[in-house]
């Protein structure tokens, strides 16, 4: 579910824009925010906001008829209501994270979700993630099926949520990114999953070529099929461990796994001579310059220059704790 970030002078204009072409989602409420308004938009109408930040809807606040904390309060209780933490939708599928006393009623929830959803087809509970492969741990609640089709920034995925995870919040980053390779570039994917970070470079850049490395073998399977329901051509798939990266040929390189520390070596040296690094963790407020100062000190140790471009928040991790991106300059 996305939502377009408009400053407030411009909202009215692309409330009107949004309406007219059908891409507004009438389920849900418009939002607001200090200087800007969050207006609440279907899937695959992002390509018309081009000129505004289209990022995932966090806390969606629906109308009466859709609003599922709403609904789950007046079947069943306040407290199992409370216990809906998140609901979010992936192309056919719902994904919600339970607690307490929702948990106890997890199948109705589900049940809940698809009666007042008729087009999905199923409804799974995310318990978290296994592993540095970041395996997802899923209940299915109600309805059948984990693959589904999900489709953003004119790009297609599919997904099968019980063999790997897929994050919403960083839509935008995903395509900030693509928009950042230049004509001709060798990129790096280094922890490439099903695509995340490859596809939109592929689709929304003139990469001359992407290399996309990725060590679990499910997710590269589904980055195969990607590839092809994509119809993507310039693209190197290898399923293998980032940690035997070869040196000196890439002129970007994107590490998209929060936990990639002890990569960072490997992605200066990767680089042929010089490039970028966009570097990707989860850090705490308290120490946010941490990542940079990583960067600093291994680019120290190689005794290389690095020039930081900037850093920027993705999205938050956990209470206290933001995923961020810093985008750094290696020569």
């Amino acid at each position: 579910m996305k939502v377009v970030k408009v400053p407030k002078i411009k909202a009215e204009e692309v409330r009107r824009f949004a309406e007219k072409i059908g891409a507004k989602d009438k389920r849900r409420l418009i939002a607001f925010d200090g200087s800007f308004v969050y207006i609440p938009i279907y899937d695959g109408f992002e390509r018309h906001f081009s000129e505004f930040e289209v990022i995932e809807d966090e806390n969606p606040v629906f109308a009466k008829k859709y609003d599922i904390k709403r609904l789950a309060r007046e079947k069943f209780s306040e407290n199992v209501s409370k216990g809906i933490v998140s609901f979010k939708v992936l192309g056919s599928l719902a994904i919600v994270k339970l607690e307490g006393k929702a948990r106890e009623f997890g199948e109705k929830i589900g049940e809940l979700i698809l009666e007042t959803f008729p087009r999905l087809k199923a409804v799974w509970c995310d318990e978290g993630r296994e592993g540095m492969e970041r395996k997802p741990k899923m209940t299915l609640l109600a309805g059948k099926g984990s693959v589904t089709v999900h489709k953003e920034h004119d790009c297609l995925f599919k997904v099968d949520v019980t063999k790997v995870m897929y994050s919403l919040g960083n839509q935008y980053e995903k395509l900030r990114v693509a928009n950042l390779v230049k004509e001709g570039e060798i990129v790096l994917d280094m922890f490439a999953g099903i695509g995340y970070f490859t596809i939109p470079i592929a689709n929304h850049s003139k990469a001359e070529k992407i290399y996309a490395f990725e060590i679990n073998f499910d997710a590269y399977k589904l980055l195969l099929e990607n590839l092809k329901l994509n119809k993507i051509r310039n693209v190197i798939a290898v399923n293998m461990d980032s940690r035997f990266t070869p040196e000196s040929f890439a002129d970007r390189v994107v590490m998209g796994h929060i936990f990639a520390e002890d990569f960072i070596e490997v992605a200066v040296r990767a680089l042929n001579g010089e490039g970028y690094i966009h570097y990707h963790e989860s850090v705490p407020e308290k120490i946010i310059e941490r990542p940079i100062k990583r960067i600093e000190a291994v680019c120290k140790k190689l005794n290389r220059e690095v020039k930081i471009l900037g850093m920027r928040k993705v999205k938050n991790y956990s209470p206290g704790v933001v995923h961020v991106v810093v985008d750094a300059y290696v020569r």
